[in-house]
């Protein structure tokens, strides 16, 4: 690989991943395995999405902050139990995956991707006001361990699976739900990671620092280009009517698993 092209090219997909990840909701994984897949010579859906896993911690951390301003004021209690259930499944779901291949791994992303593609075309969030917030501590959780699998099998943050499922059981308002996702990312992904780490590493890929199944040099590069493409994610978030956010980010889902799908079949 040219470092001259290939470096740059990093940083510009973090730039992608904060631009989405502030204009559409999506979450920084669902662009990021695919593209490690489709530009980084030699990679695996392992090492890709442990990789993704590690970057989206540090970028779920620097949401928290920008979410609240500098102000974690929300219910702690309720973080810690989603987070209880979430360490558990993403530390589970990294490790259970080094013994699928790699067409499975590929395939359980495009389900993934299918799933929240429906969702965002037909599904409306519910509404729930603080006042309507309910304490369920068992189900808390669950949905936190849910969140985990989902995370630790694709590599993505799991607030595709958390946020909805949050609303519905009625556990967190809709003022609260994207700052408390962002929360439990931290932890949720940095168990998935260090599940990865612990593997084999692929010494096909030709980069520096790998360990286990992440790669550390890819790391503070795509980071860095979420922190530049966020700001620029929220002005267009400001400024896009929801219908046109989701007619977008549908058609940006539908192009990422065809692609995958080229990899499969």
């Amino acid at each position: 690989m040219n470092p001259l092209f290939f470096y740059p090219g990093m940083l510009f997909l973090g730039v992608g991943v904060g631009l989405m990840s502030g204009a559409l909701g999506l979450g920084g994984g669902i662009l990021m395995v695919p593209a490690f897949l489709e530009f980084v010579p030699g990679m695996d859906p392992h090492t890709a999405k442990g990789t993704s896993l590690l970057i989206i911690v540090f970028v779920a951390a620097a949401n928290v902050w920008r979410l609240n301003e500098g102000h974690v004021d929300w219910q702690w209690r309720l973080a810690v139990q989603l987070s209880f259930g979430s360490v558990a499944g993403g530390y589970i779901g990294g490790w259970v995956t080094q013994f699928f291949d790699d067409r499975v791994v590929t395939w359980i992303f495009i389900v993934l991707l299918g799933l929240v593609g429906i969702r965002t075309f037909f599904i409306e969030p519910p509404r729930v006001a603080e006042d309507q917030v309910r304490p369920r501590d068992t189900l808390a959780i669950l949905i936190g361990f849910a969140m985990g699998i989902a995370s630790g099998l694709t590599g993505v943050g799991g607030g595709a699976v958390l946020v909805p499922l949050a609303l519905i059981a009625g556990i967190a308002s809709n003022e609260r739900v994207v700052a408390l996702s962002n929360m439990v990312m931290v932890p949720t992904c940095l168990a998935g990671a260090v599940a990865h780490m612990v593997q084999e590493p692929n010494l096909q890929i030709d980069l520096p620092f790998p360990v286990g199944k992440v790669n550390l040099a890819l790391v503070p590069l795509v980071f860095l280009g979420a922190q530049a493409g966020s700001p620029i994610g929220k002005w267009i978030n400001d400024h896009l009517k929801l219908k046109v956010r989701r007619v977008v980010m549908g058609l940006v889902l539908i192009l990422i698993t065809a692609r995958l799908l080229t990899r499969v079949l």
